[in-house]
């Protein structure tokens, strides 16, 4: 009994086998057919929906937005012209001062330098005496000449080498008082501009020598800022000298204008240097300032200006032509953080704002309304 339950089963199992493969086998039916080609179809229909944008033709003023360093185009070393003891240093010559022009900075003991002029004074007097002694004597000898000779009196016997040499001597004394009085003013130290100290080691009581540097500083009117610039942004400002300009630093707007550009490019970078000078003297800029700038450069006629969101991948554009993506290399002019401005085309039906992935050209898109 049990063999012939087993026999059953596996009869039962051999007959599923055949169905299920002349099954699989069968050519589809004419039904199936359709409903396969009814589905293929409606994946066909189902499209990408996009969002255009179709900005106007303008005209624009062009400009750079960049970032540039504060430099000093004059820096000066503090030296003193005469050596001494200081006697009084201005609260003004501390690092960080800021000073006026031919305003007193230090005063160096003025001592040796006020008994110089005297000396150089008595000197001068001396040598006027002595030349009007050369001269009485000169007199006097053509006096004497002229009793006993006829003619021209000789230049030995009217003294005029000796004359000639006091008032050599005078040029002589006029000279070194001159020396010792400039001394005497140098004791009074000085400077011919508006600036500010960048460092100082002053002190009252302190040794100075002549020519040797105690401190630096730099003249307010020669700050300016250095900009790198590459030839393609060269391009948006040229001609780039008086360019207007606009400094930002610390919350501040400060006008200032395009000065000069770098007479050679960097050899690594290839890049220029444009110069900017502030029209006024005080700012609250100092040297070595990170700051950024803007320029404004020329007028650009025929150019779009359009949301960022619009670059794709390697700084092209997808737009929408008869329902179809195409992809477009644009020329762009300038970019800012927010926008881009290009020459304008023909967008056909919009240019397609936002990132689109997966997509390629001759695919079939939809403009969704906002």
């Amino acid at each position: 009994m049990r063999n012939v339950i087993f026999g059953i089963i596996q009869i039962i199992v051999i007959v599923l086998f055949l169905g299920t493969v002349y099954y699989a086998s069968r050519a589809p039916t004419v039904e199936e057919i359709q409903s396969e080609e009814s589905n293929i179809g409606q994946a066909d229909v189902s499209v990408r929906s996009v969002f255009v944008i179709q900005p106007d033709v303008e005209t624009r003023q062009l400009s750079l937005e960049t970032t540039g360093s504060v430099v000093a185009r004059n820096v000066v070393p503090l030296i003193p012209q005469i050596a001494g003891t200081v006697a009084w240093v201005s609260p003004n010559l501390r690092t960080g001062g800021t000073f006026q022009q031919d305003e007193v900075l230090l005063r160096i003991d003025s001592a040796d330098a006020a008994l110089l002029v005297a000396q150089a004074e008595a000197n001068l007097l001396v040598a006027k005496a002595n030349l009007e002694l050369r001269e009485a004597e000169s007199q006097a000898a053509r006096e004497n000449w002229t009793l006993l000779h006829e003619g021209d009196v000789p230049d030995l016997v009217a003294k005029l080498p000796q004359i000639n040499q006091a008032k050599a001597n005078i040029a002589v004394a006029k000279a070194r008082l001159s020396a010792a009085k400039l001394d005497l003013a140098r004791t009074e130290f000085s400077l011919p501009f508006d600036g500010r100290v960048l460092s100082s080691q002053i002190g009252v009581g302190q040794w100075v020598s002549k020519g040797q540097a105690f401190g630096t500083s730099f003249d307010l009117s020669s700050l300016e800022v250095e900009v790198p610039i590459s030839g393609s942004e060269l391009n948006l400002l040229s001609p780039v000298t008086e360019r207007d300009a606009l400094v930002f630093v610390n919350g501040l707007e400060i006008p200032a204008t395009v000065d000069r550009m770098s007479a050679s490019a960097d050899l690594r970078s290839r890049a220029s240097s444009l110069y900017i000078a502030f029209p006024m003297l005080s700012t609250p800029l100092v040297p070595g300032n990170f700051v950024s700038v803007k320029v404004f450069g020329r007028e650009q006629s025929n150019v779009f200006r359009i949301p960022e969101i619009a670059e794709q991948a390697n700084s092209t554009l997808w737009i929408v032509r008869d329902g179809l993506l195409e992809r477009v290399i644009p020329q762009i002019i300038e970019r800012s953080e927010e926008e881009l401005t290009i020459v304008a085309f023909d967008y056909g039906d919009g240019i397609v704002i936002g990132s689109l992935v997966g997509v390629y050209p001759g695919q079939k898109v939809a403009i969704a309304s906002e």
